[in-house]
């Protein structure tokens, strides 16, 4: 079966769960909105998309490190959904989003630009080693303090005893995208990055290594869907729940077993 094929039968079976009225009569129906770390920008869009052709209802998205995008919800006093970390979302103040739907789990990965002399075999932490050993490249990350991967990667560095001897050729920028962004335009020889972005990006990138979680690496990172339990809007709180209904669908795990989640 191909992803089209798998994607519209999950498609097919949401409308027929929620009863979903045709596209042209959905269009006044009020936007859901979804706000989501940068690194996952690709699927969310896929599955906005998917939603939007199952339901009609219109999805509202905005991207960026949660940091950025706890800001935007607290500033306009309202979010729907939020994609991210759940550790990160935990810590959010003001911000009472208790219901979860777990999307899979975020790995770190190491990539490099193409043409890098990378030695063939390469995995593991070891090969972040290795890789990081080599005294003239460049590496870049996220910001530890506002995104995923950022924390992700300083933890992973500082169990490795590598962080005080990289300083001097770090770069840190705000966002996953922007590591890639360095990456494929070869300004930069090495990056930290999440999995999803690197199999986005794969044509784009010499490779990457997968780094799982776990002891002399970083603590798991847990993406989920949060929402409200409540809000004073029926109807928001109706397109919460039938989104909700969605990601539970073949289509939606399929879009996001593709991403590396």
């Amino acid at each position: 079966m191909t992803r089209r094929q798998m994607l519209g039968g999950g498609v097919a079976a949401l409308a027929l769960w929620l009863g979903a009225a045709p596209l042209v009569r959905a269009q006044a129906a009020p936007a859901l909105l979804v706000m989501a770390g940068a690194g996952y920008k690709r699927p969310v869009e896929a599955l906005c998309a998917a939603f939007t052709q199952a339901t009609g209802i219109v999805v509202e998205r905005s991207y960026g490190n949660l940091q950025q995008i706890f800001a935007q919800a607290k500033a306009s006093g309202r979010v729907d959904v939020l994609v991210g970390d759940a550790s990160f979302i935990d810590k959010a103040q003001d911000l009472a989003l208790p219901r979860r739907i777990r999307l899979g789990q975020g790995i770190l990965t190491l990539a490099w630009r193409r043409k890098l002399p990378v030695p063939a075999g390469v995995s593991g932490l070891a090969g972040v080693r290795e890789l990081l050993a080599e005294p003239e490249y460049s590496v870049a990350m996220p910001n530890p303090q506002q995104a995923i991967y950022g924390h992700a990667a300083q933890q992973l560095l500082q169990a490795q005893g590598l962080w005080d001897g990289l300083q001097n050729r770090l770069k840190v920028v705000g966002t996953v995208p922007q590591v890639s962004a360095y990456l494929a335009s070869g300004d930069m020889d090495l990056g930290f990055i999440n999995l999803t972005e690197a199999l986005a990006l794969r044509d784009q990138l010499g490779g990457f290594i997968q780094l799982p979680s776990g002891d002399g690496s970083y603590t798991e990172v847990a993406i989920v869907a949060a929402s409200p339990e409540a809000s004073n809007s029926p109807e928001a709180l109706a397109n919460i729940q039938k989104f909700a209904l969605f990601l539970e669908t073949p289509g939606a795990r399929e879009v996001l077993r593709r991403a590396g989640l």
